[in-house]
């Protein structure tokens, strides 16, 4: 590897370069530019975001070529990961190393220096320090005797939502791009401030840290106004209790896959969960996995350590995790809402799926939240809810829904006048299923508006029921046949079939 030595008369620059890469390498860091001051590392000045021209360096700026190491939870497991320890390597003039903490939680800074210095003595890459995995000693594995159990409480089960979002674990919320997925977190973590119900359901009292990686902060203004709107709240009320992280004109990764494929935290994993230490949310939106997860979602090793790395989160620090994706076209045909490897649903505790309800004539605006999977609750749970005016809505399954009944309504008065067209052209509709089916012709008609045959086919009915439209038979004695016509327009003395 090449060394950095006190300089020669002449730098050469692209040897500089060849030397800071190599060290970079073993080191596991990045190549930044320390700020001197009179001839001195200036550490007052060094951030973890420092930069280097990496096409054009300035032969005066080799001295200040250094090694930026972090992430050294991967490196030792024994120093945490939250501890955000950030150390600097550099080499003066006479060639002597220097290895300098520039952040971190005092108790660690002192052992990541060492590990950096001994790497740099013996030539060994920091990555070998990592501990084997899946190697643990006997003494290292929990074990728990059933029979201490005997007289002791059982403790309850921690709900963020109950039966919907447990606390402590990560749920996915999958559903199409569109039908309000980010609102409906959104609102749930703004209930949570609040200590309201919503749409039903009840949110632990608390805290919620949502990053957003597709929309950007103006948009979660609007749509934040309108929910409080409709829980009758102001913004002020949330009291600090909800607090967004906008990243959509950011790199969201949390996490990538390293040189061996496994996946690995990203500064941004880093930064979250010194966030989450910081806030101590009741719930951690990530809004959506596309953005978040840097691996390949087929691969099933890489999804069940990324979900593995964000279970950690919510048990380190007592929280739940929301993390938003978009389902496949396979789980939106199949209505399962799954997405890539079945690891997604095999690794989360929990999966909801948000949809429309199915039906031809269903409002646009009425949304379904289906339980998919639920290791501590009960599987299969649906819970309906409308869009109106920017928030959702709760509505009673039990009653009519007035948005339906006014589609209800429109059905049939389209089918009434389509009906009175065609038959004033000649044209037989029947009301039984076949090639003259009034409500296939219908459908097919420019005038339909949209709605479909099952639509046409109840409007139908419930216009028979009420005597608008009846059934009248027609032809020769041998050959009787049904038809349609609308009630009003029947000027003979026949009767109705």
């Amino acid at each position: 590897m090449p060394s950095m030595t006190e300089p020669q008369p002449e730098i050469d620059v692209d040897d500089a370069l060849e030397s800071a890469r190599g060290w970079a390498d073993q080191l596991c860091g990045d190549i930044v530019l320390v700020p001197f001051k009179d001839g001195a590392p200036d550490w007052s000045m060094t951030r973890r975001d420092l930069d280097w021209p990496d096409v054009h360096l300035d032969p005066a700026d080799v001295p200040r070529l250094a090694i930026l190491t972090d992430s050294f939870h991967n490196i030792d497991p024994d120093v945490p990961m939250g501890s955000g320890v950030s150390t600097v390597s550099w080499w003066d003039r006479h060639g002597a190393e220097h290895v300098h903490a520039i952040e971190g939680v005092p108790e660690y800074t002192k052992r990541c220096e060492g590990i950096v210095a001994r790497s740099i003595a013996s030539g060994w890459p920091l990555l070998y320090r990592k501990k084997p995995a899946n190697t643990p000693t006997a003494d290292d594995l929990p074990v728990l005797d059933l029979a201490s159990l005997d007289g002791r409480p059982v403790p309850e089960r921690a709900w963020f939502i109950p039966d919907l979002i447990p606390s402590r674990n990560v749920t996915l919320l999958s559903g199409d791009g569109g039908l309000g997925k980010s609102l409906l977190a959104l609102q749930l973590g703004i209930a949570s401030t609040l200590d309201r119900v919503t749409i039903g359901l009840k949110p632990q009292a608390g805290r919620c840290l949502y990053l957003a990686a597709e929309d950007e902060a103006e948009e979660f203004h609007r749509r934040a106004a309108d929910v409080l709107r409709h829980l009758g709240a102001s913004f002020a009320e949330t009291g600090g209790r909800f607090n967004l992280v906008p990243l959509a004109d950011r790199d969201a990764l949390l996490a990538v896959p390293g040189k061996n494929g496994t996946m690995e935290p990203t500064k941004l994993f880093e930064h979250t969960v010194k966030l989450v230490e910081k806030y101590q949310p009741d719930l951690l939106v990530l809004d959506t996995a596309a953005d978040v997860f840097g691996g390949d979602e087929i691969k099933r090793v890489q999804v069940r350590q990324f979900i593995g790395m964000l279970r950690s989160i919510c048990l380190q620090w007592n929280c739940a995790i929301l993390l938003l994706a978009h389902p496949s076209v396979a789980g939106m045909q199949s209505g399962t809402g799954s997405s890539g490897s079945t690891a997604w649903n095999n690794s989360v505790r929990s999966r909801l799926y948000l949809d429309l309800p199915s039906g031809d004539d269903v409002d646009p605006d009425m949304r379904r939240l289906g339980q998919k999977k639920s290791n501590y609750g009960p599987r299969d749970k649906q819970l309906f809810f409308r869009w109106a005016d920017g928030a959702f809505v709760e509505v009673d399954t039990t009653r009519p829904n007035p948005a339906s009944g006014l589609m209800n309504r429109k059905a049939e008065e389209v089918f009434v006048t389509l009906l009175s067209k065609l038959n004033r052209q000649g044209q037989r509709l029947s009301p039984s299923p076949s090639q003259s089916y009034a409500p296939r012709i219908m459908e097919m008609q420019p005038e339909a508006e949209g709605i479909k045959k099952k639509a046409f086919a109840a409007a139908q009915q419930r216009l028979l029921d009420s005597g608008i439209i009846k059934i009248i038979e027609e032809g020769p004695a041998s050959r009787r046949y049904k038809r349609l016509i609308v009630t009003a327009e029947d000027f003979s003395e026949r009767g109705a079939a």
